[in-house]
């Protein structure tokens, strides 16, 4: 088991068999660090047994919330340090750094908060938006 994990985070930043060459565009290189992920996460699933709780498709899903929230993101040097932040994040995980619960609380449970407040906000009429932020009829604090 360590020699296989040993030899997972070893790939990491290698591409992991890509066959095309790396990619020198910022959102080039972006989808092929997310490819990478996505190429680890049946292993991630299994032997962090969270089949329990996510399947492999939910959890990818999760991940690209997670992608799109810097999807503005242009400068080249802002995408690599981001790459470099997601690649030794992956690494930690791989090398089995990370136990369980640091993967349920940061990759299932909080992107599911973040729906049902989605819902929430959605549901909310306009006297109770203002009264849970503390406004009167005219908008006065």
């Amino acid at each position: 088991m360590v020699r296989a994990t040993a030899s997972l985070a070893a790939k990491i930043g290698k591409g992991l068999a890509t066959p095309a060459a790396p990619s020198t565009t910022t959102a080039g290189k972006s989808k092929d660090f997310f490819r990478e992920v996505c190429r680890i996460l049946p292993w991630v699933v299994s032997n962090y047994k969270l089949d329990e709780l996510i399947t492999v498709r939910e959890l990818r899903r999760n991940i690209a919330q997670q992608f799109q929230q810097h999807a503005k993101v242009t400068s080249p040097q802002v995408v690599d340090i981001l790459i470099y932040k997601g690649r030794e994040e992956l690494e930690m995980v791989a090398l089995q750094h990370k136990q369980r619960h640091h993967l349920v609380q940061q990759y299932i449970t909080i992107p599911a908060e973040q729906k049902t407040e989605a819902v929430r906000a959605a549901a909310i009429s306009p006297f109770m938006d203002r009264f849970y932020r503390n406004l009167d009829a005219y908008g006065r604090g």
